[in-house]
């Protein structure tokens, strides 16, 4: 086991949660640890040898899981009630600042840049640019050749009691234990290494806000033993976990030192992280289930205007945001976005599914589209899945989003009007539909929400002879089997096909449209199916020749009855 502590010298955590500037984060993101530990190192002597042990320490780190995390549970209470506090504004100047809006442009177009090509145009740009800030900058701060009433004004105005001043917030929480730990259970820290993890420890002063003093130190697994008797557990919970939690990638010391000298310590500064859900206490053993070549990995979208549309909408709303993501996204148009290679032939490796949630779930289901999923294969690695941020990003920001705030986009879809999508966080949303744990979470018995497109066409199920439609049926079973195997599950020991609804809120098969749209292609036979498998299988299933494109998705629902 690999662990470290945290104490919290003062007793109080501030830190900012990174999508509500009035809520605490709680408990500490051990993202926000990585880059503590990186400023540590950098602020030292990096260039020295025990630099770069140090360095080499940070980069195994980033390499490991994210780690089970060990912090009190922590009452209202115990959270700071979020007050505004008027501080003067540390910006006041006798000069104006020279505009560097085309320079961000021109670096978000650098960082972004998908060849060679692309990225040396940006980066000539980029230099051109950076120059004439510096010449503007120069000529700002040149000592004026006379002086006049507005420059006294400006001078009175740079005395403390004289400067403007701005709200801000400071969020905190004094947890009853004042100790957070952070363990890797798997991973133990190679031995040329620990010196170098040590020192980093040693000299790490504060986490979050500036105010936030604390002791760090590596600690053995009797420490973590003692401090999960007084803490609460948060584990990583790929398929159930609603708490939102950032932590890294391989290669995150380099991204925050891009980071560092695209912002120079000004704002925007937006800490480049991924999301892992967390849930609290143990993760049971039956959630570490089998899972099909779809991760549990979800980035979702909530409906917030436009149309209610069906079920019987899913293509035709999934092909929608595809086109709108591909057309949004860096050119040449990565493989796990368009789902083909570069010479337009079908990709060979694990591409995104683009899946419509429905509302077959509650009291009241209606089979409405809520939101839409993108979820990402299980063979995805950092670099694709950053592909698939920058897309999603860029249509954003076309849309009028900035940085690190999601914005509303807009989907056209014909007579239907125009649906409304914004991007949501994990558990972000009270509905279950827009929950990814709804739709992946460990079970036995799995049905359709929308119809499964059999690969090969079974036969006439409605056929009026027995035997004939009794063949069909048989054609359709073995068909879903197939599927199956593609997808990478085991064979369930029983599958129902069913040519009416297999859940409460759903459509019948026969009142989708033609799959697929193109008449000069065969069409699917559509069929709703229940499955069930002799252990729990882990989600998201979507099966057949429609998986990609909002057809096929099966909802867990473990014992439960569900509609005929």
């Amino acid at each position: 086991m690999f662990a470290i502590t945290i104490e919290l010298l003062a007793g109080r955590y501030v830190a900012t949660a990174y999508n509500d500037r009035d809520r605490v984060e709680w408990p500490p993101h051990p993202a926000r640890l990585f880059s503590a530990l990186v400023a540590t190192w950098a602020e030292g002597e990096p260039a020295s040898a025990d630099g770069e042990v140090e360095v080499q320490a940070l980069r195994w780190l980033e390499r490991q899981p994210a780690p089970t995390i060990f912090a009190s549970v922590v009452s209202e209470q115990e959270r700071r009630t979020v007050a505004p506090m008027f501080v003067p504004v540390n910006d006041v100047s006798l000069v104006s600042e020279p505009s560097r809006e085309k320079l961000d442009a021109a670096e978000v177009t650098l960082r972004d840049a998908a060849d060679d090509k692309t990225r040396a145009k940006a980066q000539k740009d980029v230099d051109k640019l950076r120059q004439k800030l510096l010449d503007d900058t120069a000529k700002a701060i040149a000592a004026p050749t006379k002086s006049n009433k507005g420059d006294v004004a400006a001078v009175d105005a740079l005395l403390l009691e004289r400067r403007t001043k701005q709200p801000r917030t400071f969020p905190s929480v004094a947890p009853q234990h004042p100790v957070i730990g952070f363990a890797w259970n798997d991973s133990t820290v190679p031995d040329e290494l620990a010196p170098g993890m040590a020192r980093l420890l040693a000299r790490l002063v504060r986490l979050g806000h500036s105010s936030t003093l604390v002791h760090a130190a590596l600690a053995p697994a009797s420490a973590i033993e003692a401090l999960s008797m007084t803490t609460e557990r948060y584990t990583e919970d790929e398929a159930g976990g609603t708490e939102v939690i950032r932590w890294v990638m391989p290669g995150q010391v380099e991204r925050l030192g891009r980071a560092f000298d695209l912002h120079r310590e000004t704002e925007p500064r937006v800490l480049p992280a991924r999301f892992v859900a967390y849930r609290r206490g143990k993760v049971p053993t039956s959630t570490r289930a089998p899972r099909g070549v779809l991760s549990g990995d979800f980035i979702v979208f909530a409906r917030v205007d436009g149309p209610r549309l069906p079920s019987t909408a899913a293509v035709g709303v999934a092909r929608q945001l595809r086109r709108a993501l591909m057309a949004a996204a860096p050119q040449p148009v990565a493989e796990i976005i368009s789902g083909h290679a570069a010479d337009s032939s079908p990709a060979t490796k694990g591409h995104i599914a683009i899946i419509p949630l429905v509302h077959v779930t509650g009291s009241h289901p209606d089979g409405s589209i809520q939101g839409i999923a993108i979820a990402l294969p299980t063979s995805c690695t950092a670099e694709e899945r950053s592909a698939v941020i920058k897309a999603i990003g860029h249509l954003e920001r076309e849309n009028g989003g900035v940085r690190g705030e999601p914005a509303i986009i807009p989907l056209k879809l014909g007579e239907a009007g125009v649906l409304e999508l914004q991007r949501i966080d994990i558990g972000g949303d009270g509905r279950s539909t827009l929950r990814r744990g709804t739709w992946s979470r460990p079970s036995r018995t799995w049905a359709t929400a929308t119809p499964v497109a059999l690969d090969r066409h079974p036969g006439d199920l409605h056929d009026p002879d027995h035997t004939k439609r009794a063949a069909a049926f048989a054609a359709a079973t073995a068909s879903i089997k197939a599927a199956l195997q593609t997808f990478g599950l085991p064979e369930p020991i029983d599958v129902d096909v069913v040519r009416s609804c297999a859940l409460p809120g759903t459509a019948k098969p026969r009142t989708f449209p033609r799959f697929p749209a193109n008449t000069d292609r065969l069409q699917r036979v559509l069929v709703h199916v229940r499955l069930v498998f002799a252990e729990p299988i882990a989600g998201p299933v979507l099966l057949g020749a429609g998986r990609f494109h909002g057809l096929g998705l099966f909802l867990p629902v473990d014992n439960q009855e569900v509609g005929a």
